[in-house]
């Protein structure tokens, strides 16, 4: 009789711990998601102004230091980061606004049918 409360637990353990693990996963692509979107527009916003002369030299410098002062403890947003994002959103502009191929919908279609 032990042995097989034992193995129910042990089965209910590892059920549970699959649902956490999975959860976990999900939650940090969301995060990442979540954050890849924010430096993708920070970077556009920053592109938009700094290329096209709406902003002086040391503009970067200014907002990140502006930045640090009102959010307190705020990370990566330095000067350093805020032109890599710069960088990542001219790098990524091109693939990301381009005409949908029949792969791309494939893709879509597969993501918003998920299994139960």
């Amino acid at each position: 009789m032990m042995d097989k409360i034992s193995t129910q637990y042990n089965q209910a353990v590892q059920l549970i711990k699959s649902a956490i693990l999975q959860n976990q996963l999900e939650a940090a692509k969301a995060v990442n998601r979540q954050m890849l979107a924010l430096y993708y527009g920070v970077g556009k916003y920053v592109s938009d102004n700094t290329r096209k002369g709406v902003w002086g030299t040391g503009a970067i410098e200014t907002i990140s230091e502006q930045l640090r002062r009102e959010l307190p403890g705020l990370r990566g947003f330095g000067v350093s980061n805020i032109k890599n994002m710069r960088q990542f959103y001219e790098s990524w502009n091109v693939a990301v606004n381009r005409q949908p191929t029949a792969d791309d919908l494939q893709l879509i279609e597969k993501e918003t049918i998920s299994p139960l």
